[in-house]
Formats: structure tokens, sequence, C-alpha cells
């Protein structure tokens, strides 16, 4: 799910360069939050590695500078029903239903190569790297973390084209998926309306081609969000899948009974 479902993010373009930071760029800024009181920790400057955190908080400032030139500010909201869940994994307690909101200063970057400029062995790299601490973080009990790392990896892997590498490919995105599954269910087994478990392991049903599953999980994340937009995308987008296959099941009973007539 995009993390702009997450929060309200608003630029401030003061910055006059075209680029942008990428994945792996360093940066320099500062962080601030409304209430010094909740969160502190970065307000003097700071060097921040894209993709380097595990937590959402983490992966909402990626997102964020992301979008950003040097010299812009960014303030984005965490939204009353999700601000006490990411910060309690920074460990940081605040009361439930608060609004909390941060300030992005970015001073400047370092940019980092670009993934299509990437070699495949520097993408399958990537990819077992990102694999492997989930695994790690998913025996620390960080379930959460562990499925970004999981669903970064993925996102790696989705990149590579190679015919070499099909049946590594096919062997990440199982164990990939199939790790999500799990930590959705541990999650929902807690909270049975939590929405971004509901969102994540529908999708990972879909690429498991669990279509059944995968349609029960999104249709009870459409139900607690029914404008939410990634969710209304994916649905279509197993609406596709489902009858694509469906299709192919009918053309295959077609060709078996036609074999059987001429005999």
């Amino acid at each position: 799910m995009d993390n702009q479902d997450l929060h309200q993010r608003q630029i401030n373009r003061i910055g006059n360069q075209i680029t942008t930071p990428n994945v792996r760029s360093f940066c320099t800024g500062k962080l601030s939050c409304n209430d010094a009181v909740i969160d502190a920790r970065y307000e003097d400057y700071t060097q921040w590695e894209i993709g380097a955190g595990d937590t959402e908080l983490c992966e909402i400032i990626d997102d964020c500078l992301q979008c950003m030139h040097a010299g812009d500010i960014c303030k984005f909201t965490l939204k009353r029903d999700e601000s006490y869940d990411i910060l309690k994994e920074e460990c940081i307690q605040i009361e439930r239903d608060m609004e909390v909101l941060y300030e992005i200063q970015l001073q400047q970057f370092s940019k980092a190569k670009d993934t299509w400029h990437c070699t495949v062995e520097e993408l399958l790299n990537e990819a077992k790297s990102s694999k492997a601490r989930g695994v790690n973080l998913y025996k620390d009990g960080k379930i959460a973390a562990a499925a970004r790392r999981f669903s970064i990896a993925l996102k790696y892997l989705i990149i590579i084209e190679s015919d070499d590498l099909t049946n590594q490919k096919d062997e990440y995105y199982f164990v990939i998926n199939i790790s999500i599954v799990i930590w959705g269910a541990k999650v929902l087994q807690m909270e049975p309306s939590n929405l971004k478990a509901l969102f994540k392991r529908g999708i990972a049903y879909m690429f498991l081609s669990d279509f059944d599953n995968a349609k029960a999980d999104l249709d009870s994340a459409k139900q607690q969000d029914p404008a939410n937009k990634a969710v209304i995308a994916a649905i279509q987008d197993l609406y596709r899948k489902t009858k694509k296959r469906n299709k192919y099941y009918q053309q295959a009973l077609a060709t078996m009974f036609q074999g059987k007539d001429c005999k």
C-alpha cells in the first residue's frame, strides 16, 4: 500500500535543482516534530540513507525524500488511526487518536546509482540482502519490519529481466510471499480489521495465485476503507488475473473435450 494513503504530505518547493534522491542516496537534513516531547531525535542536521531504515516511519520519510529537491521542505501528518502504531515501532508512546506533524528539511544529497543502470547481479544481490535482513527481523519478532524487507526484495526481483534467473526469481517470489502471508495471519489474529495486513496479505495471495483468499482479504480491506486507491487498484488487478485464468481453464477444457470427440 502506498504510504501516501497513510499520511498527508505537502512539499514546499524552495530548491531549484532538477534531480531528486533515490534508494541508497545519502541525504543531509533535519527532521523535526511539532511536539519535541514526542520526538526530538533528528532536529540537528543528520545524514540519512534512503532504504536503510526498517520502520514504518523510515519508509514514510524515504517516500518524502524521493520527491524532494535539495532545499525543499516537506511536511507530513501521521493520521489519527495510524500514528500510535507507527510511533510505537519507534519506541515512542503517544495517546491513541493523535495526529502528529513532522517536517523534513533536505539540505543536500548524494544520488545513488539508478536501478535501471544496475546489472542483473547487482539487483539480485540487493534482493538477497533484503531477504536475509527480513529473515533476521522475523527471527527477532519484528514481523512488520520483516514484511517490509521482503516487499523490497520483491521489487528488485520484478525489475530483473533474465531467462537465466527465472528459477531463482520464482523461488524468491514464493518464499517472500509466503512470509508476508504468515505475517498477515499473525497480525490479523490480534487485529482482524487491520487494513495494512489485509491489503498486503491479499497482494501476497494474488502473487501465489490463490485468488479466492486474495479476494476475501482485498474485499475486507475495501470494507475498511472503500475509497482507498491502492486497494481498488489491487481488486481491479485481481479481477483481470482471475478472468485470464478462467479463460485459460475454459480453453483447456474445450481442447480436452474436442480431443475426446475425435476418437
